[in-house]
């Protein structure tokens, strides 16, 4: 009775706790980013913990509202540009910047979807990124196949692979969801349908 009293106490707090430390050093990285920044700029008697966090959301609002002028996203395109030409960085940019695109549905494509795909091991839960690979090399299986990104469980990284498209088994869920079921190696709940692609 006892250990199942704390256990279930447990399963509350930790949770929280963890979601809230998170929160926590997020927001004190972004404080002692800008705030650094905004020290150089206003005398020190009129900064206060928090300013930091208040110009980088604000900071956000604006780039958000800028690229979307045409004399801006004209500039952004071209800084971009440069960017995409600079070795090592132009790898980290890009990485980031398709990352983040691919959480957002605005950007998402019928090409990314959950998928089901047959391993030695068992089935793996992995991620269409790309079902057209026509203008790739024709080594990666050309029409026939498609890519998949198959993270792995409670740590940033995966595998890539090329699959023919006939071997999968399309899962119906959203890829937040179904992310988020594998980063905790299915200790989240979610529910499923399955459904061939």
């Amino acid at each position: 009775m006892i250990k199942r009293i704390f256990w279930s106490g447990l399963q509350a707090f930790v949770p929280i706790v963890v979601t809230f430390a998170v929160v926590v050093w997020v927001f004190r990285s972004i404080e002692v980013f800008f705030g650094r920044f905004i020290q150089y700029i206003i005398p020190p008697q009129y900064y206060f913990d928090g300013l930091g966090i208040i110009v980088g959301v604000l900071l956000v609002f604006v780039i958000g509202i800028l690229v979307n002028a045409w004399l801006i996203k004209t500039i952004y395109h071209f800084a971009e540009s440069i960017v995409n030409k600079i070795p090592g960085i132009k790898v980290i940019y890009n990485a980031v910047k398709d990352f983040v695109n691919f959480f957002d549905k605005s950007k998402q494509t019928q090409a990314q979807y959950a998928v089901l795909v047959n391993t030695a091991l068992g089935q793996a839960i992995g991620f269409v990124t790309r079902d057209n690979l026509t203008d790739l090399p024709q080594d990666l299986g050309g029409e026939a196949n498609c890519l998949v990104y198959i993270p792995l469980s409670y740590q940033i990284g995966g595998l890539m692979v090329s699959i023919p498209k006939k071997d999968l088994i399309k899962i119906d869920w959203e890829i937040n969801q179904a992310m988020s079921f594998v980063i905790t190696a299915g200790m989240s709940s979610t529910p499923t349908t399955i459904t061939k692609p």
